[in-house]
């Protein structure tokens, strides 16, 4: 009781100043240092009675602070500091991300048309409104807060300009990391690591986790200042830094290996993938590649013409079947073919997949050749309203006019069987043809989902899931349920090929193994969370609204786990805009998604404007603040 007592009339005296209040008091770590280990952990260092802060106040405990140190610029940790900054504390961000915290408008104004034909795939958790910053630290710099030296260490990879932060408290050398890392050798993600590799002259859409070897220097930047204590932006502290480092760089470098295996890059960039695996894998280690598959050297059968990444399917009276068109060219060519005789007339268009370079050009071409346009049912909606979707390399197109059938369906065209495939393998929203004509000759038209060196998975953001009936699993098993003797046909790749029974398998069991390695390296209770950014997602992602009026928003929850979760979803509007419902929760079943509907309602006298809403959601043992956004673009 006394000891109670004495605990009240220590709060009572100093929780006007910037002492923590006692009600859930954090962590104590040292004498002076305390950690709350919420959604973000907070950290909270004292001395004579000022405080400095690392991350924020998470549980909303202090009215101000001397400091809050910043080590990156990602909304669902940064939105922690907010309050104190607003409050007059001085922030401390890493230079290279200052823009990231301070010129939000500037993005978010022009992101409504950027989002489509986005190939740089940096839009991961901006934030939605800025940060004042105060001081900008780079590497070496030195923060002076009342006579306590505190270092900065530039440590990208989990973002491009993220910093971490050493210091000396109470005989302890603690050091402040950021995402880089979590918990006992785990990452939260691979998707926030892709990016371009400009020593391998690859892009960022074909750059998979591009940032993995700034990763692991910067791990070992961390291990060189021989920490004591880690305490990093989420998950637990970590009081033995160095076996935990090793073994995160151990994963990272097998997940890497794994990819690099089996992935479609392989076939298109020859030498600058070994580039890729020389930044990333210890030196001397040589990723065991899998063999090409066999090519047949003669190009296609003459009633396959290539046109770009497009394949022209011509019947023996002329007549022409389209599959994808994405650009001019495409067009100029077949109405070439037209004016030679060569090409009659065009009776269908079939769509392998959303990308722009597969699709930029549909509507031209419709109205050019009056021919219906075949997809099947998981391709309708994002090709009828592209801008609901938040995904790399979206037209701006919508493609009103569809003719979707089902998986399996099957269709007579002149002397051709076609069979029509749900194929979820480059991105979760992509189809394939398999074509079949009468006198011989089997093709299975597969889009952009494999070459002759392995599958085309280089883009975390297009959504590829590890379970067994969806994504590649899928896709190879129908492989092996095909007809014997038939041969691929990717758009990107002139020679037809095929794939044997024993590189089938390779690729299946090396996803298996990469399925096992990322459970390891991912804290979540399935891996599918930590490749997956989409797994909840804000529908439709943009959409215009008047002032005065309502609009709809649906959130969709794709639950990955083994076992069913009860999600609890909170939107967060802008000012002045109302939800309804506040929040919901909703219970998912294994491998199922459902969506939770919501009412928006836009204000009378909201300027024109791109508003930004974005969501907390909650399951299981993850608070994830300010997850997912949507846009309202705001016109008279």
């Amino acid at each position: 009781m006394k000891r109670l007592l004495l605990a009240l009339t220590v709060c009572v005296a100093t929780c006007g100043s910037t002492t923590i209040c006692c009600a859930d008091d954090p962590a104590r770590l040292s004498p002076h240092v305390s950690v709350s280990r919420r959604a973000v952990n907070g950290v909270f260092i004292e001395k004579d009675g000022r405080t400095l802060v690392v991350y924020g106040d998470p549980g909303g405990r202090l009215r101000n602070a001397d400091m809050v140190l910043f080590t990156h610029s990602r909304r669902d940790v940064a939105w922690a500091g907010r309050e104190l900054v607003e409050n007059g504390t001085v922030s401390v961000v890493p230079e290279g991300e200052a823009d990231s915290f301070s010129k939000v408008g500037d993005f978010w104004s022009s992101f409504g048309r950027k989002m489509f034909h986005d190939y740089a795939q940096q839009t991961t958790r901006v934030l939605t409104e800025p940060i004042r910053v105060g001081r900008k630290v780079k590497d070496g710099d030195v923060v002076l807060w009342r006579n306590v030296p505190i270092r900065v260490i530039e440590t990208p990879g989990y973002t491009r300009g993220s910093a971490s932060y050493f210091v000396s408290i109470d005989g302890i050398k603690y050091g402040f990391v950021g995402d880089i890392i979590y918990g006992n050798g785990q990452l939260l993600d691979l998707y926030s690591l892709q990016d371009a590799v400009p020593e391998a002259q690859i892009g960022g859409y074909h750059g998979y986790a591009g940032r993995l070897g700034e990763l692991i220097r910067s791990l070992h930047k961390v291990i060189d200042q021989n920490p004591d204590i880690l305490v990093p932006a989420r998950g637990p502290v970590i009081r033995d830094p160095k076996p935990a480092i090793e073994r995160l760089v151990g994963r990272l470098r097998a997940a890497y290996e794994n990819y690099l295996s089996i992935n479609a890059g392989h076939w298109y960039f020859k030498e600058r993938y070994e580039t890729l695996a020389a930044r990333v894998l210890e030196q001397g280690r040589r990723v065991s590649w899998m063999p090409y598959a066999r090519t047949i050297e003669n190009a296609p059968p003459g009633w396959i013409i290539p046109i770009n990444n497009s394949r022209l399917i011509i019947s023996e009276d002329g007549a022409g079947f389209l599959i994808d068109c994405g650009s001019d060219a495409i067009i100029a060519r077949v109405k070439l073919l037209r004016q030679k005789g060569r090409l009659s007339h065009l009776e269908g268009l079939f769509i392998t997949h959303y990308h722009d370079d597969h699709t930029d050009r549909v509507n031209k071409l419709v109205a050019e050749f009056e021919c219906p346009v075949y997809v099947t049912q998981i391709m309708e909606d994002v090709l009828r309203h592209p801008q609901a979707y938040r995904l790399p390399a979206m037209t701006s197109e919508a493609i009103p006019n569809l003719k979707v059938v089902a998986d399996g369906h099957e269709m007579q065209w002149k002397e051709f069987k076609m069979t029509f495939y749900d194929f979820p393998g480059q991105t979760v929203y992509h189809d394939a043809l398999f074509v079949e004509k009468e006198d011989g000759g089997k093709i299975f038209f597969v889009g952009d989902s494999f070459t002759p060196s392995g599958i085309d998975d280089y883009c975390l953001q297009n959504r590829n899931f590890l379970h067994r009936q969806m994504g590649y699993f899928y896709c190879l098993q129908l492989l092996q349920e095909m007809p014997p003797d038939y041969l691929l046909i990717n758009q990107h790749v002139v020679e037809p090929f095929r794939l044997d029974e024993n590189q089938i398998a390779h690729i299946t069991a090396a996803l298996a193994e990469r399925k096992r390695i990322l459970a390891d390296l991912f804290p979540w209770d399935e891996p599918n969370y930590g490749i997956d950014e989409q797994w909840v997602r804000m529908y439709p992602y943009s959409q215009q609204a008047k002032p005065g009026r309502n609009a709809a928003m649906s959130v969709m929850i794709l639950n990955h786990s083994d076992v069913s979760h009860e999600y609890t979803v909170v939107p967060i509007a802008p000012q002045g805009f109302k939800l309804e419902p506040e929040k919901a929760t909703v219970s998912v079943a294994p491998r199922e998604q459902k969506s939770v509907r919501f009412r928006v309602a836009v204000p009378n006298n909201v300027p024109e404007n791109v508003y930004v809403l974005t969501l907390d959601i909650r399951f299981d043992k993850w608070d994830l603040r300010r997850w997912c956004e949507a846009i309202i673009d705001i016109r008279r």
